[in-house]
């Protein structure tokens, strides 16, 4: 549940949203009376920087669109296309109409149609990518741009990132969701990719009559019905949406959306190890690239997996959330509002682990024999068994609340207070066992594990993905299965964002007419923790095995020759752990439990001016931004004297200013020809983790050793953006536009990862060590087609249910990155850039039957630079996806339909090697199948 922060400031910022809201009356009173009008209205709380009504330039053949009322029977992209139609900066739009003809669950699924626009899974090596999670924009991930709801900034419980988890808020709460890819001296100028802000509804949208919708369906995912129990039943989900005005004069209105979801995932994985992924051998067998080596020589340029690794998990998640606005509008210069909203997830997830080890320890030989370029045989080996189940519990919660005054004479002030709050809680335990020579440790440290023979391993790599042969009785015997850990972990993440902002506006809006001029002042304070606490437990001695604790799947390792899944009784684990004499706390639980956390503040000050001018063809905008602010971090570093480790915290303080001009010039070439052309000064800001001054050492699940060091050295990046739009608006809703862009990037921020050693438990042992650093520069240019038809009926009356929206991205990007040993090296493409972008929905409705396809390729885009041998690089693999939606309306207000997502049953693969080919990971992502029922009386 929601709680308040410590936090005096945050605290203040959300009284004062309560004193303004408290406040209105009084205004109003100051104000005189009068009806609202519902075209301010729903501009003012439309997400714009300026809250004023929008209206389009008088040459533009549209020229009132902000009364437009968009019902089921309109056309799907007249919304979008009205939008972006009155707006001075390069932006598209996914609006609800949009988001309903496709089987889009999340805010992050609604928002990859747009040009530019992808999505990413999360990279880490200890989850599934069951769900898209973050949104790219022109191929610059979620920590380069800027998130708001309802125009408020978004708190966030991602750990690596500044991106704000999006796919926990339901895309059935969103109205419109407006993507900016130009910035004005009046946005958040961490928006080197751009901008996105997600919009609700007004009350008083549609004429101010009352508004009320229901959703429920019925929903199953491909692979539940094999892996998972019958017990966890169909996926399921509904939500409501209610608003409505009143009062004397219907000044008053309330808006209220719930929402309730449950869904059963199964994901196979199939993977090589987390570090090094493939090894290569000199001609007489021994290993050419030893870690200490750092990974450069590739001896006879034949790769060999390391580990043959398998997942299978099994989650289920549960999201519910409640959002609530009060809106005021006493009379047609005054408006208020204060919004309250609370999202939940609670995710449960069971993970089983198997791993067949073919260089567990490289000092041992183990030489690989009879090696041809797909295969070979070792004569030892080893495996892995392990169990993890978790439960992840998250909210996002927010309070906001504002005013637009119309103060006569064209001139607009406007304030907007908000808090927002979110939080994750991950408790879990892990178990694992071993099929190696085990030596353990008798003071409670790790293990060591080397091969054994009886495991030796027969592989082939002529397929994409890699297969291998053990000695089945070998492996399938639990007494040959050593245990090496029980543990039990928490981790914690707290994120608190407060913002206050003032603007005042003069002559500015869309449809003035000579100067004007706008000014403004911003603050915002943010808090963000991450904690970790472990309680591990490690054998001291031998003779504890699998033998009644261990169980045989009736699911095959992939690519094993038949073997299944090795599965672990947890109960029956923690009860042998309970009851045997040789087991010790592990050494390593306080350096685990403390190296990783730490607490970061920033408090950022900002003020901007901007001017324009506008005639009835051309509007010239201009403007600077002065961006100061100030930031803490404090983790736990640790130190050695007389043998002894203690440790304490450091806090490491900085502050940097920035002051970011922009300017813009747009041309009515024609009724129906807008050009834009715009230039500007943005900057990304540092994850919170790249601050801290710690140096994380952790074991992976497939027993090697990572080291994660931050760097309070860390600068923002500061990127040149230029930009160039042209749109032609089409008759029947339709648009084609053109848009390119280049940006200069300097003090890029990159994750740099290199091999090594660590003193860890006790002994030296190879390490793979990353940290964050600035690269010289990097750069992107890209170009933006978009062509949408909302009818062909233009073309043959048959045809007037038919139309169309389609666009193509085309990325280019270059990444300067230093290596470990200083020298430069160039990579073409940022981390998480596609290369390409294709969107394509076709969609049809005739009377009361309606059917869309939407098909989304997002290309191949970096994911992990290695420091020294490009090799090791890791890409994304390009991914298609085509989602269907049927709909038949069987009464006035009923809605029936039916969904697929992800038709083709694309897995989420991440690729490496020379030549991009060898698979480094893959995940299933199976086809979801839902049919519901909408009811949308008219009232």
């Amino acid at each position: 549940m929601f709680s308040w922060p410590t936090s005096r400031t945050c605290a203040r910022l959300s009284i004062m949203t309560l004193a303004v809201t408290a406040a209105l009356p009084s205004l109003a009173r100051a104000a005189g009376n009068g009806a609202a009008s519902p075209e301010a209205a729903s501009a003012a709380v439309g997400g714009e920087p300026a809250p004023a009504a929008k209206q389009p330039a008088a040459a533009l053949p549209v020229t009132r669109l902000a009364g437009v009322s968009v019902t089921r029977k309109r056309m799907q992209t007249a919304a979008a296309v009205a939008t972006k139609q009155v707006q001075d900066r390069v932006m598209d739009v996914v609006t609800k109409e949009q988001i309903q003809a496709v089987p889009d669950a999340t805010a992050t699924d609604a928002v990859k149609r747009v040009a530019g626009v992808s999505v990413s899974f999360n990279s880490d090596n200890v989850n599934g990518r069951d769900e898209a999670q973050f949104i790219a924009i022109r191929g610059l991930d979620s920590s380069y741009n800027s998130y708001t709801f309802d125009g408020a900034p978004m708190a966030s419980t991602d750990q690596t990132s500044r991106g704000v988890r999006t796919n926990m808020l339901p895309s059935s709460l969103i109205k419109q969701i407006r993507v900016f890819k130009t910035w004005q001296p009046d946005q958040d100028p961490n928006a080197v990719g751009g901008s996105v802000d997600f919009i609700t509804r007004s009350a008083f949208d549609n004429g101010n009559k009352p508004y009320f919708s229901i959703t429920g369906a019925l929903g199953h995912m491909d692979g539940t019905g094999k892996l998972l129990s019958s017990a966890q039943g169909l996926g399921r989900k509904t939500d409501a949406v209610f608003s409505t005005t009143f009062g004397p004069t219907h000044a008053l209105g309330l808006v209220v959306a719930t929402n309730y979801e449950k869904e059963n995932f199964t994901t196979l994985g199939t993977m090589t190890s987390d570090t090094i992924f493939y090894n290569y051998y000199n001609p007489d067998g021994t290993i050419a690239n030893k870690p200490t080596t750092g990974g450069l020589n590739i001896g006879n340029g034949i790769p060999v997996p390391q580990q043959f690794k398998y997942w299978m998990m099994n989650k289920n998640i549960e999201r519910q959330g409640v959002n609530a606005k009060l809106e005021a509008k006493f009379n047609p210069d005054l408006y208020g509002f204060v919004e309250f909203g609370y999202n939940e997830e609670n995710v449960h997830q069971t993970r089983i682990e198997n791993i067949v080890d073919d260089a567990r320890d490289v000092s041992v030989s183990n030489p690989v024999l009879n090696q041809t370029p797909t295969s070979g045989r070792f004569a030892l080996g080893a495996a892995e068994a392990g169990f993890e189940q978790n439960a992840v519990d998250r909210t996002l919660a927010s309070v906001q609340g504002g005013l637009d005054w119309k103060l006569g004479g064209a001139r607009t002030l406007s304030f907007r207070s908000s808090f927002s709050d979110a939080s994750q809680s991950a408790p879990q335990q892990l178990i694992k066992y071993d099929l190696a020579n085990v030596k353990y440790n008798a003071k409670g440290g790790s293990a060591s594990l080397t091969g054994v023979p009886g495991l030796g391993i027969n592989y082939d790599t002529s397929g994409f993905t890699p297969s291998f042969a053990v000695n089945p009785a070998v492996y399938t015997n639990f007494n040959n299965w050593n245990a090496i850990y029980w543990q039990h972990g928490t981790q914690t993440i707290e994120d608190r964002v407060g913002n206050l902002q003032l603007d005042f506006r003069q002559n500015m809006d869309a449809d003035s007419r000579g100067l004007g001029y706008a000014v403004g002042i911003d603050y915002r304070h943010l808090g963000h923790s991450f904690n970790v606490g472990l309680n591990e437990f490690v054998p001291t001695s031998g003779s504890i095995t699998l033998a009644g604790v261990g169980q045989l799947s009736g699911t095959t390792l992939p690519g094993s020759n038949g073997l299944p899944f090795m599965l672990i009784n947890p109960s029956a684990a923690w009860t042998q752990m309970a009851n045997s004499k040789n087991v010790a706390p592990f050494s390593g639980n306080l350096a685990s439990s403390l190296q990783s956390n730490y607490s970061h503040n920033e408090d950022n000050f900002a003020g901007y001016l901007m001017g324009a001018y506008r005639t009835d063809r051309l509007t010239a905008m201009f403007g600077v931004r002065q961006d100061n602010t100030n930031l803490s971090t404090t983790g736990n570093v640790s130190t050695v004297a007389g043998g002894q480790t203690s440790w304490g915290s450091v806090t490491n303080g900085s502050h940097y200013g920035f002051t970011l001009p922009a300017a813009s010039l747009i041309f009515n070439a024609t009724d129906a020809v807008r050009l834009k052309l715009a230039a500007s000064q943005t900057i990304g800001r540092p994850t919170y983790d790249d601050y801290a001054p710690n140096t994380t050492i952790s074991q992976n699940s497939d027993g090697s050793v990572t080291v994660t060091e931050g760097n309070p050295n860390i600068k923002p990046r500061q990127s040149n953006n230029f930009d160039f739009s042209a749109e032609w608006y089409l008759p029947n809703s339709g648009l084609a536009s053109f848009a390119a862009f280049h940006k200069q990037i300097k003090d890029e921020i990159y994750t740099l990862s290199s091999q090594g050693q660590v003193f860890f438990q006790g002994q030296l042992q190879d390490a793979a060590v990353t940290q964050p650093l600035n690269s010289s520069s990097s750069s992107l240019n890209g170009i933006e087609l978009n062509f949408t038809q909302g009818t062909l009926g233009w073309i043959h009356p048959y045809l007037s249910g038919l139309g169309f929206s389609a666009n193509l991205t085309l990325l280019r990007g270059r990444l300067n990155a230093v290596t470990a040993s200083g020298a430069a090296r160039t990579i073409n493409g940022l981390v998480n850039q596609p290369d390409q972008i294709r969107n394509l929905t076709i969609f049809y409705n005739h009377g009361k039957f309606g059917v869309s396809a939407a098909y989304n390729w997002t290309g191949q885009s970096l994911r992990l630079v290695d420091a020294n041998l490009s090799s090791q690089d890791v890409y994304w693999q390009a991914r298609k996806e085509i989602d269907l939606q049927a709909h038949y309306d069987p009464a006035p207000g009923w809605r029936t339909f039916f969904e697929v997502a992800n038709l083709t049953n694309s897995p989420v693969v991440s690729v490496t090697g020379p030549n991009k080919s060898l698979l480094k990971d893959s995940f299933t992502l199976g086809r979801t199948f839902w049919l519901g029922l909408t009811y949308t009386p008219k009232l």
